[in-house]
């Protein structure tokens, strides 16, 4: 890709940025694509503002709509709605505030680990991710790393083991019989573990240097503390225009909720990609874990969110390690896009049901009305918004000005969010996290209610096909199943 040139008499300009603390764009690094997207991307913003102000519909009331009873009840419960998630917002931003990630401890008191990698159809990305965490900031006498290849038909098996070769003392290599799913991949490093603190890993992932003693350190600490949510980032930003947005919208759906969330320890969901377990918290409810059905069959989505669940249900407190970070790979496409929020909502749906129905109990000692609140609240986005969507986008067909306030007042918003975005990662990329929001308020929005409806489709969806020509096995190659390890 073409890159843009740093001239000497931009030296002077740059220094007087870095001055003012507005040195988050290396010029030498911007490409050409980035410059003139983002700059049309800024147009496109200010012409839909313009617009909207111009023609009067920024601030037009559309008193037509309240013609009709319904136009009457949605308009009223969308000011009302909107009126009261700002001022959950505002609490959320102070909560953030306070939010301060663990100093990692030493390396003598820091505990034994086991970080578990199930791959299925990864094929290289599974030998990285490995490779990331053997060469982590951590005692190596205290690191275990058990990757389990759940039955791939691509070449996985062929990189994992050329990882585990390469990190013989620290890595054991698993190749299971036929593919039985992410959960039975982590029930089998479970099983097999040795360390006191157990840590699941994506495969598609790697880490930073000191991203597991980051992480692990919470639990090291504070005995209430059963589990830690890592942070998770994009890895193939320069993949495409989807992967840039998302690289933007994980910053305020991963960093910012988890973050509030944090403060009052009731992270709701560990990321697969890299969270931390109390040995102790997961051996109290694997086999309920392990054994989870929905609706008669058993379940196959959500494992992280559900063991998160059985976690916070034991009287465990759950928390975010914002400096324990994590690179993963997200989809290029908008059907694989719109394939992963689907097993994600689908997955939320099945969860917060089970979390009702424990959460009104005395089932922990602090932050118990918190917790609690922010689940109604987290549930009642699930819903509330969407009618609001489709019905403002069905009015729109008939009044496109009432268009032009929705895209604006999303344009409003997601550029008020996106202060967060630049305040942690200091780049340009806020104006994707604005995109996004377009992106979703009107071509993904259906995800939601459409996961709701399906609900008991399990299917994972993104990892149906193989990645790589399958590659022959020699008789040296295949590891043993767990059963014959345990025999």
């Amino acid at each position: 890709m073409t890159q843009l040139n740093v001239p000497v008499g931009l030296r002077a300009v740059r220094q007087g940025l870095a001055k003012l603390g507005l040195n988050y764009i290396d010029l030498s690094a911007v490409s050409w694509f980035d410059v003139a997207l983002k700059t049309g991307l800024i147009g496109l913003y200010g012409g839909i503002l313009y617009l909207a102000y111009t023609t009067g519909s920024l601030f037009n009331p559309f008193a037509e709509v309240y013609h009709t009873t319904i136009g009457t009840v949605l308009m009223t419960f969308g000011a009302g709605y909107s009126a009261l998630m700002l001022i959950v917002t505002a609490i959320r931003v102070l909560l953030v505030a306070r939010y301060k990630p663990m100093r990692s401890l030493s390396d003598e008191d820091l505990p034994s680990v086991t970080v578990i990698v199930p791959a299925y159809n990864e094929g290289a990305d599974v030998a990285k991710s490995i490779d990331s965490i053997a060469r982590s900031n951590y005692p190596r006498a205290k690191l275990q790393i058990i990757a389990i290849d759940d039955g791939s038909k691509d070449d996985t098996w062929f990189h994992m083991e050329g990882a585990a070769k390469r990190h013989p003392d620290i890595v054991c290599a698993i190749k299971m019989d036929k593919n039985g799913g992410k959960r039975q991949g982590l029930r089998v490093g479970f099983a097999l573990a040795a360390g006191d603190v157990l840590v699941t890993m994506d495969s598609d992932s790697v880490v930073a240097p000191n991203s597991l003693r980051n992480l692990v350190t919470p639990i090291a600490v504070d005995p209430r503390i059963g589990a830690v949510a890592g942070n998770v980032k994009v890895q193939n930003r320069n993949a495409g225009v989807l992967p840039r947005m998302m690289r933007a919208s994980f910053v305020l759906a991963f960093d910012f909720q988890r973050a509030y969330q944090s403060v009052i320890r009731s992270v709701q969901c560990t990321p697969g990609a890299f969270s931390a377990y109390r040995r102790t918290a997961v051996e109290a409810v694997l086999n309920e874990w392990n054994n989870q059905s929905w609706m008669g069959k058993p379940s196959t989505i959500a494992e992280d969110r559900a063991l998160s669940n059985l976690i916070l249900r034991e009287g465990h407190e759950i928390v975010f390690q914002g400096t324990a970070t994590v690179w993963t790979n997200v989809p290029t496409s908008y059907k694989q896009m719109a394939r992963m929020y689907q097993r994600w909502e689908r997955g939320n749906v099945r969860e917060n049901l089970t979390y009702a129905s424990f959460c009104w109990k005395p089932f922990r000692k602090r932050y118990w009305l918190h917790a609690n609140v922010d689940f109604v609240l987290n549930s009642a986005e699930m819903v509330f918004p969407y009618v609001l969507i489709a019905a403002s986008l069905l009015y729109s067909i008939v009044n496109p000005f009432f268009l032009l306030k929705y895209l604006a007042f999303i344009i409003l918003f997601g550029g008020v969010m996106q202060t967060y975005y630049y305040m942690k990662e200091r780049d340009s990329d806020w104006v994707y996290g604005i995109l996004y929001n377009l992106f979703w308020f009107t071509c993904l929005w259906w995800v939601v209610p459409y996961s709701i409806l399906t609900a008991n489709n399990g299917s994972w969806m993104t990892r149906t096909l193989p990645q790589a020509a399958p590659v022959e096995e020699s008789a040296g190659q295949k590891s043993e199943t767990v059963e014959r390890l345990a025999a």
